[in-house]
């Protein structure tokens, strides 16, 4: 049989599945990118194209107002264009001497499209694709895009070993595959398809284009950038199985989802299905990676990787791909073993609900809460001086029309007058230079005190290791930021605007107390954690920030308690409507989260002197260190601070009469960065149950270490089985 194999495998290498994967250019990707960028879609705004982001800034800028620009806004709003959508759209549209056609088939496309009338955007890009002479621009560019196309045939192509893929799957690909360098999308890289009439469907990826600041080149690391086509060429073999296996695996893929669903949607994989190949996909690329010489470092690293990015079942699909790949005499094709992967993912599915419903059928004695006074909701004048102005600037997560209808429509006839003034095009090219967006204004706001009618950046003293102002200001000359600040507070008569909606401020204030801060008891951390927080919690609605913007922020005043800071989004919706209680109910959860956190600082002192606390401290950190330093969390002793106050808050719901639904989505969500919180629910609602014993959290950390250190020999084994 081996022989047999052998013979096989040499066929499928003579067969030349598809011609030689080679890098293209796009002028219909360009298109859709360039389009993206002149909207404001952040993710199109990466500005790391070096030259070719200047040339397109100077020529595509004059045509930010173009009627196209608006409508395309629009689209963007109402049904998420964004990410890969846009590239999505771009491969399905052709260019001859009528202009832009659309030649694909909606319905294989991706589902954002599904509602957009694409006649209607085709005309509107058409107006766009003419109006700014694009073709001319694109015409301009054919040197730059073939040498930067050279410049990645020579150095990343050769890491790419296309010959591998038909004899380890044992057929030919099902689809035809193209690559095209997306110039516009810094770091962005995207999946597309197209399903013509009669043809084979094509899988397309869209790979960025950035250029390294102090060498001016691009494509230098050549082993990295051939990841992205090791492992979007898997593609062409592997989603088609799950279409010829869908009854079977959907129930599978159902259950994977609902372990990481937030991540997985925040990666833009919104469906069961997307998950389920992409677990084989990226399974596929380590077996690549173990069959074509990467040291075991490196294997690790990826496998690392995808865990943390919520493939927490990924060890058990590299299991299983490696038991195919040691007995193909018996499976030649994947296709035969297909069961058998599906086999051990519902294994592995079963397997993580029993150490969920553990965690979550726990009985946990109810705690009377301390009397303490909740935690009302304010209003900050630095925190709207800084949303109307990130409004005013057109920053897009600002600039949602889902603010309260009349506040919207006071602040655009306030300061209509004043769009044109010098801080919002200074402001402007903050965002474009240092990534001053989404939290970074608020962790501003909260670092801005009125002294004298003028604003002033507060003084602060920070403990070892404790974060200030957000990092992206450092760049940012302060004196001449507040200097136009404080002209346009002046100008635009800020402080009367801030005064005169008081009432306005006061009746939402009082609605949102009564229906979301009644679901919060702020005293009941100090009496878990048995060790009282110094830290003020101050929540914030951000009535210029619109129902999308909910952020958090931190501030240590000098001579003062510590503030940290939750800045919810105002919005039109009647929170005392029975209609909005879940999402009241929400809205307290994630502020429980919040103050779990604040309430959880203290113990860091006892973590450092629990014996053994920070060995496992840091063994977790390592276990899942891309995700972790993602979040600011960098060694063992915080790590189990935030493990702590996630657990914590899942304790609080539990004695505050959670659903088991709300239950199950919050451990998943949190395990999907602390993937020990299962163990960590369970050993804290043991703490929970027998405080008579236990006074504070700091006398349990024995037991706690136990729980964790039984954690980390399952997770080697797991690990070992994949890789060794």
């Amino acid at each position: 049989m081996k022989k047999i194999f052998l013979f096989a495998a040499l066929a499928f290498i003579a067969m030349s599945m598809q011609a030689q994967v080679k890098a293209e250019v796009s002028e219909t990707v360009e298109l859709m990118s360039i389009l993206s960028r002149t909207a404001g879609a952040q993710e199109y705004n990466m500005d790391m194209g070096g030259q070719y982001t200047k040339d397109t800034e100077a020529w595509f800028a004059p045509y930010s107002e173009h009627p196209t620009v608006g409508y395309y806004q629009g689209l963007i709003q109402q049904y998420g264009i964004g990410y890969n959508a846009p590239m999505d759209l771009a491969v399905n549209l052709v260019i001859d001497r009528q202009g832009l056609k659309f030649v694909g088939d909606k319905k294989f496309m991706d589902g954002r499209w599904a509602n957009v009338d694409i006649d209607a955007l085709v005309a509107e890009l058409n107006k766009f694709y003419t109006d700014t002479r694009f073709h001319e621009f694109f015409e301009q560019h054919q040197a730059f895009y073939a040498g930067e196309l050279k410049r990645y045939n020579e150095n990343v192509m050769k890491h790419f070993h296309q010959e591998w893929y038909a004899p380890f799957y044992g057929t030919n690909p099902n689809e035809l595959y193209s690559l095209i360098i997306g110039f516009t999308n810094g770091g962005g890289n995207y999946g597309a398809s197209r399903q013509l009439p009669g043809k084979p469907k094509e899988m397309f990826s869209v790979c960025g284009y950035y250029v390294n600041p102090r060498t001016g080149k691009a494509f230098e690391d050549g082993v990295g950038s051939a990841m992205v086509l090791i492992h979007e060429f898997n593609h062409s073999f592997i989603n088609h199985l799950y279409d010829d296996n869908k009854a079977m695996l959907d129930p599978i893929a159902s259950k994977l989802f609902s372990f990481s669903e937030n991540m997985m949607r925040n990666q833009a994989y919104p469906e069961p299905s997307i998950v389920y190949n992409e677990t084989l996909v990226r399974a596929a690329v380590i077996l690549y990676m173990q069959q074509n010489g990467y040291t075991p470092e490196q294997i690790d690293a990826e496998m690392s990787m995808n865990t943390s990015r919520g493939f927490i079942w990924m060890p058990e699909a590299v299991a299983a791909l490696r038991d195919y790949a040691n007995n193909r005499s018996k499976y030649p094709t994947l296709k035969d073993y297909y069961p058998k992967v599906a086999k051990a993912l519902n294994n592995f599915a079963d397997a993580e609900q029993k150490r969920f419903d553990k965690a979550l059928n726990a009985k946990v004695k109810p705690m009377p809460a301390n009397g303490a006074a909740s935690a009302k909701a304010e209003v900050m004048e630095t925190v709207e001086l800084m949303g109307i102005l990130s409004h005013l600037a057109k920053y897009q997560e600002y600039y949602y029309n889902d603010k309260p209808e009349t506040y919207l429509q006071d602040i655009e006839q306030w300061f209509e007058p004043f769009k044109q003034h010098p801080v919002i095009e200074y402001y402007q090219g903050l965002r474009q230079q240092y990534g001053i967006a989404y939290d970074a204004p608020m962790s501003m706001a909260v670092h801005l005190a009125l002294k004298d009618g003028k604003i002033v950046k507060v003084n602060e003293q920070l403990a070892p290791g404790e974060k200030g102002l957000d990092s992206r200001w450092n760049y940012v000359d302060m004196n001449e930021f507040l200097g136009l600040l404080n002209q346009f507070y002046t100008d635009s008569r800020f402080h009367e605007f801030f005064v005169q909606h008081q009432p306005f401020y006061k009746e939402n204030l009082d609605v949102f107390n009564g229906n979301v801060m009644t679901h919060f008891q702020q005293g009941w951390f100090n009496d878990f954690f048995g060790k009282p927080s110094n830290n003020q919690f101050r929540v914030i609605l951000g009535f210029a920030n619109g129902a999308s913007g909910g952020y958090g922020a931190a501030c240590s005043p000098q001579g003062q308690a510590s503030e940290l800071f939750a800045i919810l989004g105002g919005n039109d919706a009647d929170l005392s409507d029975p209609q909005y209680a879940e999402m009241n109910k929400y809205v307290a959860d994630m502020l429980v989260d919040m103050l779990s956190s604040v309430s959880a600082a203290p113990l860091l002192e006892d973590m450092k002197n629990a014996v053994g606390m920070n060995e496992i401290g840091e063994k977790l950190y390592q276990s899942n260190k891309h995700v972790l330093s993602n979040r600011g969390i960098n060694d063992g002793t915080a790590v189990m601070s935030e493990s702590l106050a996630n657990a914590a808050s899942i304790i609080y719901m539990m004695q505050n009469g959670a659903d088991a639904q709300s239950l199950q989505w919050q451990l998943s969500n949190k395990a999907s960065t602390f993937a020990w919180m299962p163990e960590l629910v369970s050993a804290l609602a043991d703490y929970a149950n027998n405080r008579g014993k236990y006074q504070s959290i700091g006398g349990f950390c024995p037991q706690i270490a136990k729980a964790l250190n039984k954690y980390l020999q399952a997770e080697q084994k797991r690990y070992d089985k994949a890789l060794r």
